[in-house]
């Protein structure tokens, strides 16, 4: 029932590929390692359509990468992330339960905006801690709300919520740094910052949602005038997006 869910949802709610939607300090730890000189392994946790993936190797992120994996619960979302990411192998898994990953095997792992959609987010981080190599990386970003944040989508008894697939939405930066350290992950650096949506987002999914349009995650490169449009954004009233470097302790 539950992977029937996401594949419900990942039919009817692409993530569109974008070659600069690298978050930036995820940027500044790879470049960091690009510097070293030495190879890494990489694993992008809930990693959707390969947006995160497909923005890396577009900058030139990835390319002391020895292994690039991708992981999502959906299939829907592992066969587009292989047609826009035939750089990285796909894997169909459970954030909660990693099986297929062994012990202290990448270097980085990223989750992005990720954690606040699993029932147990300690559980996830304890798996993220077991497939990381000693002093391995780990960048995790999510969503801070402040008690008078507003968005369009509402649920009787919760309130509103920035997706409705969201279990939590934590309440502040350091409620969600706590959660990291007590997981056993030293935090190095982290920014937060203003969630500012585009506009267009809104309309394209709606239609995409009535079946007016295909479900299509390279929509706007197949459409440069609705690209540029894009670039419209409206602020979202009390929500941030918090980023954070971590290293495995």
């Amino acid at each position: 029932m539950e992977t029937m869910k996401w594949e419900k949802y990942a039919e009817k709610r692409p993530y569109f590929i974008d070659k600069n939607n690298v978050p930036r300090l995820l940027e500044k730890l790879l470049k960091r390692l690009i510097a070293s000189n030495e190879s890494f392994s990489i694993i992008d946790l809930g990693c959707g359509d390969g947006t995160i993936l497909y923005a890396l190797y577009s900058k030139g992120l990835l390319k002391n990468a020895s292994k690039i994996i991708g992981v999502d619960i959906s299939e829907k979302r592992i066969k587009r992330l292989r047609k826009f990411c035939p750089f990285a192998e796909g894997v169909i898994g459970d954030v909660l339960n990693l099986r297929q990953i062994p012990d202290n095997f990448f270097d980085v792992a990223i989750s992005s905006q990720v954690i606040e959609h699993v029932p147990d987010d300690s559980k996830m981080l304890k798996e993220i801690y077991r497939i990381l190599r000693p002093d391995g990386y780990l960048y995790v970003s999510t969503v801070i709300k402040k008690r008078y944040g507003i968005w369009v989508y509402y649920e009787k008894g919760k309130g509103f919520k920035l997706d409705p697939t969201h279990v939590r939405e934590y309440r502040s930066e350091r409620e969600f740094l706590n959660l990291l350290k007590e997981n056993g992950f030293k935090v190095i650096e982290y920014r937060s910052e203003g969630v500012r949506y585009p506009i267009i987002d809104l309309v394209i999914r709606f239609l995409i949602k009535l079946g007016a349009l295909k479900s299509c995650s390279d929509f706007y490169y197949k459409h440069e005038v609705l690209r540029k449009l894009r670039k419209i954004k409206i602020p979202i009233i009390g929500y941030k997006i918090i980023g954070v470097v971590t290293r495995k302790i």
